[in-house]
């Protein structure tokens, strides 16, 4: 053309790049992008509702003396009841510190905290995870419950998780970790007056002595003993933390959880540390057994301050004089009431 010649330069045609891969260039060129770390399980959408909210227990060595973080556990699973949840709170544990079961114990604690007993359910024959879901999968399938919020520790959910999905009957399974659950300090309502600390060589919590329904659950918390509890812990909470808390309560007529072990647990629903609490025996007929005022003296108590339940108070004098009687000064007040 025109005898002028072109030259025909070959066109290099640019490697095909997917449009995945763009987004991932224009993201790294941006600086976004970040490491991948483990993936968890995806988590279910989480309902306002589920049929159980399932609490497992926290193994420990001392009988009838609460760790701090099955307090934890607890307190996240009423919290989620009293959200509206679900109707009923299943404990789970067994017979891992003694003859009280954990679910015993979580049990005594949600009643402190005002769960009402029936809507709590216990499962109390397991010593592991495994068993838990197991043993939990029976009252699943006979409370035909379709789904449940799981409340364990974060360093326990993955493997409680994996086993709770196993559960035959659950369509679903929703975890809710207890780590973040606070217990907030109680209401002040002791309204007598205090010795100083200094002047106390110990807390001795006195009882009431009811009628049992042998024919029940023998497991349960009163009002009484909810509210020598709450004192225990408004006590402690006040400064009284370096003295024991001696319980002495006889024990229940029928069953194997006595009367003093129940406040006990409940105190530490409260906050009162289970290191500072003390059970006394149970009062039946067996030699070397002392009783209350010989138990003070051998411990070296001169100086107490004993709580008598409010319905007691027409004792409170009498109380008085009996311990002055057996050499010991005893400042008698009786039990804050329950909110």
């Amino acid at each position: 053309m025109n005898g002028t010649s072109i030259d025909l330069v070959p066109i290099r045609r640019r490697p095909a790049i997917l449009p995945g891969l763009w987004a991932a260039c224009i993201l790294l060129a941006a600086g976004s992008v970040a490491v991948a770390g483990p993936k968890e399980p995806p988590q279910p959408k989480d309902p306002a509702r589920v049929g159980v909210i399932i609490t497992l227990g926290f193994g420990h060595d001392e009988e009838a003396r609460v760790p701090s973080r099955m307090v934890q556990r607890v307190g996240a699973a009423v919290q989620t009841w009293r959200e509206g949840r679900s109707k009923y709170l299943l404990f789970c544990g067994g017979y891992t510190s003694g003859h009280v079961a954990e679910a015993e114990e979580m049990k005594i604690l949600a009643m402190a905290m005002g769960v009402p007993e029936r809507a709590i359910l216990m499962e109390n024959g397991s010593i592991s995870t495994v068993q838990n879901a197991r043993n939990a999968e029976r009252i699943v399938q006979k409370r035909r419950f379709r789904s449940a919020l799981l409340v364990t520790h974060r360093n326990h959910m993955t493997r409680a998780y994996k086993e709770f999905k196993k559960v035959k009957g659950l369509r679903s399974v929703h975890r809710y970790p207890a780590d973040d659950w606070v217990l907030e300090p109680l209401a002040d309502n002791l309204d007598q007056e205090l010795p100083p600390a200094a002047e106390i060589q110990a807390v001795v919590v006195h009882g009431r002595s009811r009628e049992v329904d042998f024919l029940g659950d023998t497991v349960t918390l009163d009002k009484t003993q909810a509210s020598l509890a709450r004192t225990m812990a408004l006590l402690y909470q006040r400064g009284l933390t370096s003295m024991p808390y001696y319980v002495w309560h006889p024990a229940i007529s029928a069953g194997h959880v006595t009367r003093a072990e129940i406040i006990g647990i409940a105190a530490s629903a409260f906050g009162l540390p289970s290191k500072v609490i003390e059970l006394g025996p149970a009062r039946r007929f067996a030699p070397g057994k002392l009783g209350l005022f010989e138990t003070c003296k051998a411990r070296g108590w001169t100086r107490v301050l004993a709580v008598l339940p409010r319905e007691r108070e027409e004792e409170v004098e009498l109380m008085e004089q009996q311990y002055l009687e057996n050499g010991i000064v005893a400042t008698v007040i009786l039990s804050a009431p329950l909110p």
